[in-house]
């Protein structure tokens, strides 16, 4: 049998903190004044971080501190001082980081410290464990996203293995999101989170992107069989007494190795819900009964239990001893192009193909055209073949990978023998590919180039976050988003579906109309993903001069909802560089 797992609450502030543990967490996690991604939650000082840490030696409970945001260049030496007064002062047991970055240079410079990997840095699959544990990863916290089966083949790894049991959930996967950050700049990525996906929409459905509370009460038993190291309550920006109740439940659920009542899960409930709860990823039952919103009924309810015992004192947990250096494998040439043969424009087409008669006058001219895999084999694109992309799925589940495997072959046997990634999982699968990083990387500093740049891509774009502007050099073609309407969210359900039903078609196509009237297109993917895009295109084309002297060599042309007249003026805009007449916005 495995061994029972930990339990893991949140602290936004010290009063937090005391009825976490007081309510039998084993770990604790919060964050300090900057580089977290609760920025808004109360959190803690440097002082009281230093007495954070010694309650939590003195209660034997592990403390763990977020780190969990992308981190500029010019933040760097700011965040190595604060990474050291932690070591020296606070002693946590983990630190939680998103941006690798920050991670390579955390295990470099502070080699005693132990590292999680965050939720933020999109970890779907089992493929990336072993590249957490040679960057030095001790732990990984898995996307919420996951279905059980697929956090059973993470938990198999090796790696710890720590997974979110209740409390507040993205419709976006984590670490994805870049709504919060494009249409209100407030960044999800940098701990601003406006939660756009809960304010009203127009339409017949008001919330199509509101999605209930995660809660896994009724899986105890199933969590303690699977092998996972720490079961993790979110809640930092929640009161000391929703901490305390939910941690107590679940203390209890452990210790009696049981799932929840009807009275317990009434109880969670009254402490905090959004018309009730939902375990659809963990179920894999992903429909409309995952969203819901917190409505006046739900503020209304009151359950008591008795009052939670005061957890005994427990013994202390063996400290995990980080590996004394990162093994990342160096830059393998013979796998990549040169930079000096990757200028000028790429085609990307995440709408429909255009026309073959469209792609006989650009193509030719082009440096890469980047397709969904599972388009990339069709016939008007067999001229252009050794330009040709394959954009891999943001996420594959275990479900899915023997589907993903098989179009990798017939991407291959079709000609195809490049791969648009953005996830670590899918250097392995595509790892006889010449690899292009695609934007989901979340590259921002210079710290995560050079990482990418060992790991053999061939280019890499930076983020939609940055400016384009902070690298000058690069042994990777450096490539930045041109033209194009931002993707906002990847979402795991069906916001069509939603908006205006499903139609179960290959090629679901539908908008999301916000509170101003502004026009969000939707557009589906493999298993009835999603991606919803900006409500403008993006321009920066007149700026490809000052990009340019950064070092961007390729500029992408992102098409998804123009026709073929709107894409023949965006291209002629790209040899003029002048600005347009159509509507558009910077970001």
């Amino acid at each position: 049998m495995s061994k029972k797992p930990l339990l893991l609450s949140p602290a936004g502030s010290f009063a937090a903190l005391k009825a976490a543990i007081d309510a039998g967490a084993d770990e604790v996690y919060l964050g300090g004044e900057m580089f977290n991604a609760r920025i808004n939650a109360s959190n803690f000082d440097r002082q009281a971080l230093i007495r954070a840490g010694e309650l939590c030696r003195d209660s034997n409970v592990a403390l763990h501190i977020t780190l969990n945001t992308l981190i500029y260049d010019k933040e760097f030496k700011s965040v190595l001082d604060y990474v050291s007064f932690l070591e020296s002062n606070v002693r946590p047991d983990g630190l939680i980081v998103q941006d690798l970055g920050v991670a390579r240079t955390i295990r470099r410079e502070f080699p005693a410290l132990a590292l999680h990997a965050s939720t933020q840095m999109r970890i779907h699959s089992h493929l990336e464990a072993d590249f957490l544990k040679r960057l030095g990863f001790t732990r990984a916290v898995v996307a919420r996203e996951l279905p059980k089966e697929d956090i059973k083949r993470f938990a198999e790894t090796g790696l710890e293995t720590e997974i979110f049991i209740h409390g507040a959930i993205c419709v976006s996967e984590s670490g994805g999101c870049l709504m919060s950050s494009v249409i209100g700049n407030r960044s999800g990525n940098r701990g601003e989170c406006a939660q756009p996906c809960r304010l009203p929409c127009k339409g017949e459905n008001k919330y199509p992107l509101s999605l209930k509370d995660m809660c896994l009460a009724s899986h105890v038993t199933e969590l303690c069989e699977i092998g996972v190291t720490s079961l993790k309550i979110e809640g930092r920006m929640k009161s000391p007494d929703y901490v305390g109740g939910v941690t107590s439940v679940y203390r209890r659920l452990l210790d009696e190795n049981r799932n929840a009542t009807a009275d317990e899960i009434k109880y969670l409930t009254s402490l905090f819900s959004r018309s009730g709860f939902t375990d659809g990823y963990f179920t894999s039952k992903i429909n409309k009964s995952m969203f819901g919103i917190r409505r006046e009924e739900d503020k209304q309810r009151s359950q008591s239990l008795p009052p939670f015992k005061k957890a005994v004192k427990r013994p202390p947990r063996e400290r995990i001893i980080p590996p004394a250096e990162c093994n990342v494998p160096k830059r393998d040439e013979s796998k990549t192009l040169h930079p000096g043969k990757q200028k000028g424009f790429v085609l990307r087409f995440e709408g429909r193909l255009p026309s073959a008669e469209f792609l006989k006058k650009h193509a030719p001219n082009s440096a890469r055209i980047d397709v969904p895999l599972r388009k990339c084999t069709d016939a008007r694109l067999a001229p252009y073949v050794e330009k040709l992309s394959a954009i891999m799925p943001r996420s594959i589940f275990v479900a899915e990978q023997e589907t993903v495997k098989k179009q990798l072959a017939e991407a291959k046997a079709f000609g195809i023998g490049r791969a648009t990634v953005s996830s670590i999982a899918h250097l392995e699968l595509c790892k006889d590919m010449i690899l292009h990083g695609d934007y989901a990387l979340n590259i921002v500093n210079r710290e995560s180039l050079d990482l990418f740049d060992e790991l053999s891509l061939s280019s890499v774009m930076l983020s939609p976050e940055t400016d384009g502007k902070f690298v000058r050099f690069s042994r990777c073609a450096l490539e930045y988003i041109g033209y194009g309407r931002t993707p906002l969210m990847y979402t795991r359900t069906c916001i069509i579906q939603n908006v205006e039903g499903c139609k179960n078609k290959s090629e679901c196509f539908s908008f999301l109309t916000d509170r101003t009237g502004a026009k969000f297109p939707i557009l589906s993917g493999p298993s009835h993903t999603n991606v919803i895009y900006n409500s403008l295109p993006g321009y920066r084309l007149d700026r490809r001069s000052e990009l340019k002297k950064s070092g961007v060599g390729l500029i992408t042309l992102l098409f998804t909802t123009e026709n073929e007249k709107q894409m023949d003026e965006v291209i002629s805009l790209y040899q003029s560089g002048e600005k347009p007449t159509f509507p558009y916005t910077r970001k």
